[in-house]
């Protein structure tokens, strides 16, 4: 079964971002840590790269990128 969530605006795609593999190894490299501090480091990260995304768009932008790695 595939998941079929549409994307939403805002919402930038792996390939199109030379940062997604720096965002990926900020949260993998926090694994240990609580979620939070994790996905804290990966957004700071993103928003470092973009800082023209809102937000919301880069929030969503991490957490799609995150689910997809499947990463813990």
């Amino acid at each position: 079964m595939t998941c079929n969530i549409p994307v939403q605006d805002g919402v930038r795609e792996p390939a199109d971002c030379k940062c997604y593999g720096a965002v990926m190894r900020a949260y993998g490299a926090l694994c240990n840590q609580p979620r939070v501090v994790a996905m804290e480091a990966a957004i700071r990260v993103y928003r470092y790269h973009h800082p023209e995304d809102n937000k919301r768009d880069a929030h969503l932008t991490v957490e799609r990128w995150l689910a997809e790695g499947h990463v813990h």
